[in-house]
């Protein structure tokens, strides 16, 4: 099938149709193609480029024309896809989809409710977003950095049910969701000092911070309100709490806390935040260049239970600063304007209730903890910042921002591309491969820095909590040896194969695709051209390119929504290897291995 075939076309019958059936259509399309992607469904070709997907009970057929791009990606045609039922054709329903394909998905009855429950709030965030809040994606591209974040409702490339929000009320998703974008205050307690873990990088004071971020007056006030409870301010900590952990967590669970002053309510924080794609971390709308803060959320989303503990928080910001110690005078980072934003304070309550009779890794561990970390806006003179999510987005017309994006720059679409994956996928490996540290560099880890349009270099975020360390590098500290993994040599290229190439580029090769802006193939070609060109720019790190292979022929699949499905509130064990993630029996074709000579 040509590109222009599968290209989605807006038709008149179309704009008559509500936003809420285009939006099932789109994660209708997502969830074959994703399911399919992992080979959960089988789809049968019934012609050239169309295909059927039957229901568990054989009842239902999905009829679609699709193009199947490497790496086993499944560029599905919105517009084509048809549900027939016992011979009537009834309009696409996303949950009755999952409904008809829950066994062969591998969702148990006793699993189904719930995993709806993820499923249909997920839906809901792009199905029922009012119009005023619809931006085009020409629009988009001119945009604020805030504006975009707030824009992106597709969530996880690769995981379906990527927004459940488990815990939260209607009333929570208009008040905290990111989609929403509106603006709150943090609440903030006092709790005593002896009851937490405060740990900061190197040059950073507590205190001190708080006096940046909140002001004298402020603190002020909330040492008043200890002394006018019986408290002396010298013997607590202040710390932020996201007002719905406070509401529905902290003040139930930690009543005897409240109650015998070891936790002492003071106050709300006097600047607004605006919540983050990522839910649990806020950007201080009221003064930008103040630190994100991120705090404890314990609501179910994407896998996890979104907690965060003191035992985390005594390490977060050590890794932190050995990271920024390692990379921070490096001439190559330096010379392409790579930055890494870093978690630079936590503290975490340890309750004494709590805490004695739970192992780390507990969700009663994670209730009240916090972390600040840096804002980009700092590092930006006149250039536009955006989340690098917003490459996959497509607005309500189906329009891509990539694609606004490319007509704002000026330059072809494929120069475009090959600025993209200098300002991204060269630091990515570089870490990788200079110094053995794998991120975790999906759309939301990742801010891009724009000159009108173009990728001019990169940021990297949400270091204490995504990156592994490889081997035992010298002079690592002890206490931040949670971070150390040690993985064969055969699978450390699947931080660049699986990470990047599997769980973003795909996706985004996709959208290119079938928009006509790059094809597939011209795409990858790109890709093992800028490897290349990385390779070639690096002969002293040879002999690990030669371990891990960039351009190995093929590499191990990890199943992200099956993942997701064994268990929806710890999706992956962090003190699993990495090679536990893999499904060793399906080997993807490395879209570069062919490529890699040229």
């Amino acid at each position: 099938m040509t590109i222009e075939q599968i290209r989605p076309v807006r038709t008149a019958q179309q704009s008559t149709v509500s936003y809420r059936q285009v939006y099932h259509r789109r994660i209708a399309r997502k969830i074959l193609a994703e399911f399919s992607h992992e080979r959960a469904l089988r789809p049968v070709e019934t012609g050239p480029g169309r295909y059927l997907v039957g229901s568990a009970d054989g009842r239902t057929e999905y009829h679609f024309r699709a193009e199947v791009l490497s790496l086993e990606n499944w560029a599905i045609e919105e517009t084509s896809l048809r549900r027939v039922r016992d011979g009537e054709e009834l309009p696409v329903d996303a949950v009755a989809l999952v409904v008809d394909l829950a066994p062969m998905l591998g969702i148990g009855p006793q699993a189904l409710p719930e995993y709806l429950e993820e499923f249909i709030n997920t839906l809901a965030i792009s199905a029922d977003r009012p119009d005023e809040r619809r931006i085009t994606a020409t629009d988009l591209a001119h945009a604020d950095f805030q504006t975009i974040e707030k824009t992106m409702t597709e969530g996880h490339p690769c995981i379906v049910a990527n927004a459940g929000r488990l815990g939260f009320s209607a009333d929570d998703i208009d008040r905290y969701a990111p989609e929403v974008g509106n603006h709150f205050r943090l609440v903030w307690v006092a709790a005593r000092r002896e009851d937490c873990d405060v740990a900061t990088v190197t040059g950073v004071d507590y205190d001190a911070m708080l006096v940046d971020e909140l002001g004298t007056e402020t603190l002020a006030e909330f040492d008043a309100v200890l002394r006018e409870s019986g408290c002396e301010p010298d013997d607590y900590r202040y710390m932020p709490v996201h007002p719905w952990q406070w509401t529905e967590k902290v003040r139930k669970l930690y009543s005897a806390d409240l109650a015998d002053r070891r936790i002492v309510f003071v106050g709300e924080s006097p600047d607004l935040y605006q919540a983050q794609q990522s839910i649990r971390t806020v950007f201080n709308a009221t003064t930008p260049t103040r630190h994100y803060v991120k705090g404890a959320l314990s609501i179910v989303n994407m896998g996890f239970t979104r907690g965060m503990s003191a035992d985390y928080m005594r390490t977060t910001p050590l890794i932190n600063n050995w990271v920024r110690g390692l990379v921070a005078d490096d001439p190559y980072l330096a010379a392409i304007g790579f930055e890494m934003i870093f978690e630079v304070a936590a503290i975490g309550y340890r309750s004494p209730t709590f805490t004695p009779i739970t192992q780390p890794g507990s969700e009663y561990r994670k209730i009240l903890s916090a972390l600040w970390r840096q804002s980009p806006v700092a590092l930006v003179r006149g250039e536009q910042l955006s989340t690098m999510a917003a490459l996959l987005h497509l607005d309500h017309h189906g329009d891509p921002l990539v694609g606004a994006f490319i007509a704002r720059s000026g330059i072809p679409a494929a120069e475009w591309v090959r600025r993209y994956l200098r300002t991204y996928l060269h630091p990515i490996a570089y870490l990788l491969y200079r110094y053995e540290l794998k991120f975790s560099p999906h759309g939301e880890n990742l801010i891009l820095v724009l000159d009108n349009g173009i990728p001019v270099r990169a940021i990297l975020k949400d270091i204490g909590e995504e990156v592994s360390v490889f081997g035992e590098p010298a002079g690592f500290p002890e206490s931040c040896a949670r971070v150390l993994t040690t993985e064969p040599d055969e699978i450390r290229n699947l931080g660049i194969l699986s990470d990047i190439f599997d769980d973003y580029l795909r996706p985004l090769a996709e959208v290119l695709h079938t928009h006509r802006l790059v094809t597939d193939e011209e795409f990858w070609d790109l890709v093992a051209e800028s490897l290349r060109e990385f390779v070639a720019a690096h002969p002293d790190l040879d002999d690990q390119f030669a371990k891990w292979d960039l351009f190995a022929p093929e590499f191990g699949a990890v199943h992200m929504n099956g993942l997701q499905l064994r268990n929806n509130k710890r999706m992956v064990d962090i003190e699993d290897s990495y090679a536990s993630l893999i499904d060793a029996g399906h080997m993807l074709v490395n879209p570069v291995a062919d490529r890699g000579r040229r």
